[in-house]
């Protein structure tokens, strides 16, 4: 088998730059090598699916406003010529709500100055203020909070199958394959081997294998500070009718949204270890969430936890942001896509339209993703949000 440029994971990352190659004349043939097809435990469909623009790096907030864009016409730009039916990716318009309630109010009021200084329609609250707008918060504790309004959510798994249908229209191939390792010859990735021992030939690789890219990556010798991280997350309701809520983050790590008639959402375990863990807490929600959720909102004393599950997310451990392009120095037939630590779905558009530009036209044209190129991770040099992440 072979292929002009094989892509090795069809999880969102990697579907959008296959969608975005084949929109670009001169792409050549795409084989995308999916372990598993089902994405059973894939990062995606256990994502919460956030899209938002608060953000303190300036490409961050560019790629989130270009996902954004795009996720609000996904319907238009995903529909498939055989098909009449609307590619629905549930497209919620209910804001995020960033809250300093542990002494951060500092850096969230600099990184709202520079948001609203990019376009983004963001709103800075007092205390009074945000109990006004929202009346079942409970203001104490809370220095300041961010709003905006214009940011939103979607269904994450729609919006993976939804990239991988038009991308497959468009003319990418998608196999179902383990890849076990890559061979490289001279300067460059030449195949790639399966587990069944057949091989995959191609002029250009991209690494978008998720939290299992650092296996792949070090099979050709290349180290990636890339770590699976392990995050509960519960969906539940609450006794009593609240005002529409945004997609609400504290600095003291709570993190929820609206879901149906329900919610979203949790509190991250930093001691977490970092590798593969599928296990649920029979304990977490009861003694951690839910007295987070209820301090913060009164009315969440009296709540159902109907489910909780675990997800992995790709933790960059530098500086928890994405390692983006070429392995400059290295193979430069190799590109990467890893590292997302947790923002792959609200900034998959930008980067497979990134990556794809890059490959194909040997330069970015939309978006500057340079900051993100492998040479921060070879000199040490840390390219890192501040503020909540």
């Amino acid at each position: 088998m072979k292929a002009d440029i094989v892509i090795i994971g069809g999880g969102i990352i990697g579907s959008s730059i296959a969608y975005h190659l084949r929109r670009l004349p001169g792409s050549g043939t795409v084989l995308v090598l999916e372990r598993d097809p089902t994405y059973t435990n894939a990062a995606t469909p256990l994502g919460n699916g956030g899209i938002r623009r608060l953000f303190s790096l300036p490409e961050n907030i560019q790629m989130a406003g270009y996902g954004l864009a795009f996720y609000r016409d996904f319907a238009r730009q995903m529909g498939l010529a055989d098909q009449s039916e609307r590619v629905d990716i549930g497209f919620r318009r209910q804001g995020y709500l960033f809250i300093s309630d542990r002494g951060g109010s500092a850096q969230m009021e600099t990184n709202f100055r520079l948001q609203e200084q990019m376009g983004v329609e963001v709103e800075l609250l007092q205390p009074a203020g945000l109990r006004q707008r929202f009346p079942s918060l409970s203001i104490s504790g809370i220095d300041l909070a961010v709003l905006s309004d214009h940011d939103g959510w979607i269904d994450p798994y729609a919006a993976l199958i939804g990239f991988r249908h038009k991308a497959t229209e468009l003319g990418a191939r998608y196999f179902k394959a383990q890849v076990t390792e890559l061979v490289a010859k001279g300067s460059a990735v030449r195949k790639a081997i399966l587990a069944d021992g057949s091989t995959v030939e191609g002029d250009v690789f991209v690494n978008a294998a998720g939290a299992w890219c650092t296996e792949l990556a070090a099979s050709v010798g290349l180290e990636l500070p890339v770590e699976p991280m392990s995050r509960e997350s519960y969906f539940f309701r609450c006794s009593q009718p609240l005002e529409a809520l945004p997609f609400i983050k504290t600095e003291s790590d709570l993190a929820f949204r609206p879901e149906g008639g329900g919610y979203v959402g949790g509190v991250p375990d930093w001691d977490e270890p970092s590798g593969w863990n599928f296990n649920v807490s029979p304990s977490r929600f009861e003694e951690v969430v839910w007295p987070a959720l209820a301090g913060r909102i009164p009315s969440m004393q009296s709540v159902k936890l109907e489910r909780s599950w675990r997800g992995h997310y790709a933790r960059s451990t530098l500086d928890y942001s994405p390692i983006l392009g070429a392995w400059t120095g290295g193979l430069e037939n190799f590109f990467l896509a890893n590292g997302f630590s947790g923002h792959g779905i609200m900034h998959a558009p930008a980067v497979g339209r990134g990556l794809a530009e890059l490959i194909v036209q040997g330069r970015y044209a939309s978006i500057d993703l340079g900051c993100f190129g492998y040479e921060r991770i070879r000199a040490g040099r840390p390219y890192r949000e501040k503020g909540i992440i």
